[in-house]
């Protein structure tokens, strides 16, 4: 068995085991229950995918094209700027501020 594939968790991981079984290659996931003993810290490389020596080469092309299709995690981040600490604040008032004209009104 060769390891083909180091996934970020075990859903990842999973992801492409049945990418792989989809194209006729049998693929085990090792390591995804290790990340319950973690806890709530994030845990990485402990999950991968394994599949027998001789369907190793045409696993890492499935493997290859998986991580060609997808998005770039810049991609993902919006063109928008972050809230400023001053909008920030300035929100949780007018939400306090409203909260309390709502309690008002109904205790009336």
């Amino acid at each position: 068995m060769l390891c083909v594939y180091q996934a970020r968790d075990g859903l990842e991981a999973h992801v492409v085991a049945d990418l792989l079984q989809q194209v006729g290659i049998a693929a085990r996931v090792q390591g995804d229950l290790l990340q319950g003993g973690v806890g709530e810290l994030p845990a990485a490389g402990l999950v991968s995918v394994w599949v027998d020596n001789e369907d190793a080469p045409r696993a890492r092309e499935v493997v290859e094209d998986y991580q060609r299709e997808q998005p770039e995690c810049a991609a993902l981040v919006s063109d928008s700027s972050p809230v400023s600490s001053a909008g920030f604040l300035a929100g949780i008032m007018v939400g306090f501020f409203a909260g309390v004209l709502v309690m008002l009104m109904l205790l009336r």
